[in-house]
């Protein structure tokens, strides 16, 4: 047998480079170099290549793309959504990329995610486990919905919930705290804790609130819009965070007595900041601020900063309460007084009773007097 020359099959050019063409993966290629046995080393190499590229395709195809490709694709999809939502679930599709990102769709197994949400989100509150889970059945939703992918395999709606979670609820402002705005709503600048305890509004839909909104004849305030605050600045937008958020409330009467020095000013004044366009963040958290300053209810911080490379000392002020505790507060006048649960319901912009019975709601103490003496009367009657 005569033994092969490693010249054999390669063709000498006038330049002194050893040349050979080779068809991979149906494409006619060249590989050349003045060391015959590097243009064997290169097509081996080409060759090589290209069969891995076959063995990922083939993988692509038996297993489906990359989640981390699949959670890119759906991180766009929610660009022109509401900014709270993409606010609440950037951070559950940033975990779940750290998770299953190298995993391919067909590998990821419902065991996995469950261990998933019982391990690395132990210790999250049960809204945002849910929220953690829903982003990973929506990446596994927009994989078989994708015309591209064609996925035929959602794991993610074999898993439940772990038990135990936490669940937080914000408790309502401390009895002096609604009392200060009880014996001060006249005063100017006690109009929005004034305005958020008789109407219950979320921070954005409260700021959204123009005088026009208001119909002092008929003592109701129509809500369908918010102001979302990005950046500072304020975004009007034309609608509110759910569907039923959309609704009509009844103006109280020390609202209206409130409102009584501005019901002069123009129909697009907002109740908050009094402007005709709506506060910036940084506007509200002053408004805020300075009424609980003046009654005594702000802790004094002392904070640095950074300025002209030196540390400078400033003073900040800590505010013990929120607005939106006042729209828990507001859920428990509206049981207090009891108003039929069907009628409160769409009176805070909620679509069923869950969020109020399991976030809004606390047992007050005087709802536990009213009870003890409702309970008295009774055993009283039957004796």
């Amino acid at each position: 047998m005569v033994k092969r020359k490693i010249t054999d099959g390669l063709e000498l050019r006038p330049d002194g480079l050893y040349r050979r063409s080779e068809t991979i993966g149906g494409r006619r290629r060249f590989f050349a170099s003045k060391d015959p046995a590097e243009v064997w080393a290169k097509i081996d190499r080409a060759k090589l290549a290209w069969a891995e590229q076959e063995r990922e395709k083939c993988a692509q195809r038996e297993l489906g793309p990359l989640f981390s490709e699949v959670a890119d694709e759906y991180e766009k999809s929610i660009e022109s959504r509401k900014s709270g939502l993409k606010r609440s679930y950037w951070p559950a599709i940033r975990r779940a990329r750290e998770a299953f990102g190298e995993y391919r769709m067909r590998e990821i197994e419902p065991y996995m995610i469950a261990e998933f949400l019982r391990g690395r989100m132990a210790g999250y509150a049960a809204t945002t486990v849910s929220n953690q889970k829903t982003v990973i059945n929506n990446i596994f939703q927009l994989w078989i919905d994708s015309p591209a992918w064609r996925g035929d395999y959602n794991p993610s709606k074999q898993t439940f919930l772990p038990r135990g979670l936490k669940k937080g609820k914000r408790l309502p402002p401390t009895d002096e705290q609604v009392r200060i705005v009880l014996e001060h709503h006249l005063d100017p600048d006690a109009l929005t804790p004034v305005a958020y305890l008789c109407t219950g509004e979320r921070k954005g839909e409260l700021c959204a609130i123009t005088l026009g909104d208001i119909d002092f004849k008929k003592k109701t305030i129509r809500i369908a819009k918010q102001v979302e605050h990005i950046n500072n600045y304020p975004y009007l937008r034309d609608y509110t965070k759910t569907d039923a958020g959309i609704r009509t409330v009844p103006l109280l009467a020390m609202l209206e007595e409130a409102l009584q020095p501005i019901r002069h000013m123009p129909k697009g004044t907002y109740i908050v900041g009094l402007k005709t366009e709506p506060v910036t963040a940084c506007e509200y958290r002053r408004l805020w601020e300075r009424f609980w300053r003046k009654y005594g209810q702000a802790v004094q911080i002392t904070r640095t900063k950074k300025r002209g490379g030196k540390t400078v000392k400033y003073t900040d002020w800590k505010i013990p309460v929120c607005g939106h505790q006042f729209r828990h507060e507001y859920v428990c006048m509206l049981a207090m007084a009891e108003v039929p649960e069907e009628i409160a319901i769409q009176i805070v912009g909620h679509a069923n009773a869950k969020m109020i019975h399991e976030v809004y709601m606390a047992l007050k103490p005087k709802m536990v007097e009213d009870t003890r003496n409702r309970l008295n009367s009774f055993l009283a009657s039957i004796e």
